[in-house]
């Protein structure tokens, strides 16, 4: 079992107490991480490269200072002046690498103790909480199953009437919707009515109603697909009219024909 209990969902109700204790390890992480990011360059780093055997670790700042330094050094010493004052420059740089190993560590135990603290608060409200959830749970279960019950009525309602209409619009032949019975169910819940009032082709189709004898204005059919080369074509041949190619007059002159539209005997 972990030592903190993690993070709540965000819609569980939580005490004036909980939240106060959660604010106060939220604020305690911030400040851990603010200080962390602000004196970033006085933490100690490990610096070693792959090729390197000896591990070995710096501190950014106390590093460039003693680069700062070593340029001072030479800038006096090609100036015949006095080496500067070596614990002057860097004992302001070493007080903050002491301050940020001390500091760091008292405010990981601040986070540590700020998170125990709202932990433990919050594991002494989780039945108190708990109960209250269930007793929310079975008011919406209530209210769930009466809705339930409330839908399959009107469905049965839908499917009574959905049954009269298949009556009416079949002349008799069904007295159920086309689909009752079906693996796919009755498909009901499709039921639309376009605005004059008639079953809408997309409804009648997802009913069953396709391959079914019906009478005229209670659905919405579909406009003919028409295919205008097969159009065309029937044209062509109801207006055609055969050519008869004869013989010339003459009946002598091969090359000479006489072309008779509509011939007949």
């Amino acid at each position: 079992m972990t030592k903190y209990i993690v993070e709540p969902p965000q819609d569980l109700p939580l005490s004036p107490k909980v939240k106060a204790l959660r604010k106060a390890h939220e604020d305690a992480k911030a400040k851990l991480s603010a200080y962390r990011q602000e004196n970033a360059a006085y933490a100690t780093r490990n610096v070693t490269r792959e090729f390197e055997a000896k591990t070995r670790y710096e501190v950014p700042a106390l590093a460039q200072a003693e680069r700062d330094l070593q340029e001072q050094e030479v800038a006096a010493v090609a100036a015949g002046k006095e080496l500067p004052d070596r614990d002057a420059v860097l004992r302001p740089i070493l007080a903050k690498v002491d301050e940020y190993k001390r500091t760091v560590p008292a405010l990981t135990t601040l986070v540590e103790k700020a998170q125990q603290e709202y932990s433990e608060a919050l594991k002494s409200e989780l039945v108190t909480m708990g109960l209250k959830e269930a007793q929310k749970a079975a008011k919406a279960r209530q209210e769930w199953e009466s809705l339930y019950q409330a839908a399959m009525d009107a469905r049965r309602t839908l499917e009574r009437h959905a049954g009269l209409f298949a009556w009416c619009v079949t002349s008799g032949d069904y007295d159920v919707t086309p689909l009752e019975g079906a693996s796919a169910g009755n498909q009901v819940e499709h039921w639309e009515l376009a605005e004059d009032g008639r079953l809408t082709t997309e409804a009648a189709i997802a009913l069953g109603y396709e391959g079914v004898s019906v009478i005229d204005g209670l659905i919405v059919m579909p406009e003919p697909v028409v295919d205008e080369e097969a159009e065309t074509e029937a044209e062509f041949w109801r207006t055609y009219k055969p050519q008869h190619f004869i013989a010339g007059r003459s009946g002598t002159d091969g090359n000479a024909v006489g072309r008779f539209d509509n011939w007949t005997h």
